[in-house]
């Protein structure tokens, strides 16, 4: 009977020994794939902050480019200012030209009646000449018809001197009247072409100004569509870049979290295991034990004495193996118990991450590394013994923000300073269980 129990515990024993070796072998291999994705983390981190890096470079381009965009875009209403004045000018030039042009023609009018009055002083004067000579001539025949040589001598000087007055006094008239002419006609034909000459030369620097103006407003327009080309795909990187980096935080964040969900995971059952094997390397010093007991009392022992101290050790033995396996399952319930009620209460992303052997203090952990979790009015509960209860509620709109730690203490052994740290004055001690 002992044989087969015996051998019971020992394929127990060998099947605990390779489930160990698996479960070693397994947290080896999840050390590994944790190195593994602490590695991705990494390079994740790194390649996050390049991109950081870049999408600042790409701010600071884009900014320049905008600041370039504002300048061109102001050069270019300059520009369309200095157009306007230079229409402006050109249509004065141009009004100027007009009443040039206009004044030319009245002084081409003048002229013409200045000539006519010309021709008819010049017809004036040709009258009052034929008449002159009539007088001339009915004076000489008046003084052909005097026989005194000297009323004829006489008549002759005279006559001879009216004709010279008469005649200068003509050409005094006529040069007097060319002069003025020729100085006056001189004057305006000079005066219109300075004007003509000075407004060639305006029309002729408005016309390259306004050429230039044109060509300089081209190439700023044409440099300002690139501008805005450019500033247009350089927001999409930037956008499409944003879009990558938060896909890339939430797949990291995603596989974070069922990594630290499988290692906890992995923990539980590594836990629950070793204290299987405790309980059945227990078994098997008692079955041991046992053994040795009825080894010596096959081999002779027939002492009533001797063999009643054999008996009372069995029974005290097997006391102690019922009280162990007690104790073992009560150990593996209170865990069970302990897990099923953290999983209810802690919603996935907070944990107990410390508990003092003394019963002093509980330090609760946020292990999600971009959430936060407002854990207003939970509530922490201890159990002593199975029996009595004590529980510690959070304060409303408590929150942890992501990896923070809150530590809470037992009356008297810590201070109250929130969000570090927690005052309970419920209970002078934390026990070790808890839910």
């Amino acid at each position: 009977m002992y044989e087969s129990e015996i051998k019971q515990a020992q394929k127990i024993i060998e099947e605990s020994n390779s489930d160990r070796d698996r479960l070693e072998r397994d947290i080896s291999k999840l050390v590994e794939e944790v190195a593994t994705f602490r590695h991705k983390y990494d390079s994740a981190v790194r390649e996050r902050a390049t991109d950081k890096s870049v999408i600042d470079e790409l701010l600071v381009k884009l900014s320049a480019i905008e600041s370039e965009l504002t300048l061109l875009k102001r050069r270019v209403a300059n520009m369309e200012d200095d157009v306007n004045a230079v229409k402006r000018e050109n249509h004065r030039l141009l009004s100027e030209l007009q009443r040039a042009r206009t004044e030319v023609d009245q002084e081409t009018l003048n002229r013409i009646d200045f000539q006519n009055q010309v021709q008819t002083i010049i017809e004036e004067l040709d009258f009052v000449r034929r008449a002159h000579d009539s007088e001339i001539r009915d004076l000489q025949a008046m003084a052909s018809r005097d026989t005194t040589s000297e009323n004829r001598e006489y008549f002759k000087n005279e006559l001879a001197a009216a004709i010279r007055e008469i005649r200068t006094e003509y050409d005094t008239i006529c040069n007097v009247q060319r002069t003025d002419m020729e100085s006056w006609y001189k004057l305006k034909v000079q005066e219109i072409q300075t004007q003509s000459v000075r407004q060639n030369m305006e029309q002729g620097y408005t016309k390259e100004e306004m050429k230039r103006l044109r060509s300089q407003l081209g190439d700023l327009r044409g440099t300002l569509a690139d501008l805005e080309g450019r500033n247009s795909l350089l927001e999409k990187q930037i956008e499409e870049l944003h879009y990558q980096i938060e896909d890339d935080q939430r797949t990291y964040e995603s596989a974070l979290n069922d990594r630290d969900s499988q290692i906890r995971k992995l923990r539980d059952e590594c836990h629950a295991l070793m204290v299987e094997l405790q309980m059945l390397l227990d078994t098997k010093q008692t079955l041991d034990a046992e053994i040795a007991i009825y080894r010596k009392m096959l081999e002779g022992e027939e002492d009533r004495a001797g063999l009643r101290q054999l008996v009372e050790q069995v029974v005290r033995t097997q006391q102690f193996r019922e009280t162990q396996e007690t104790e073992s399952m009560r150990v593996i319930r209170g865990e069970t118990s302990s897990r099923n009620s953290y999983q209810r209460s802690a919603q996935g992303n907070v944990s107990v991450q410390e508990a003092s052997v003394d019963g002093k203090y509980i330090v609760v952990l946020n292990t999600n590394r971009s959430k936060q979790e407002p854990i207003g009015e939970w509530k922490l509960k201890r159990i002593i013994d199975h029996k009595h209860e004590v529980v510690f509620t959070f304060p409303k709109s408590f929150v942890l923000k992501p990896g923070q730690s809150v530590k809470i203490w037992a009356h008297g052994h810590g201070t109250n300073n929130p969000p570090e740290s927690l005052v309970f004055n419920g209970a002078d001690s934390f026990a070790t269980k808890y839910v």
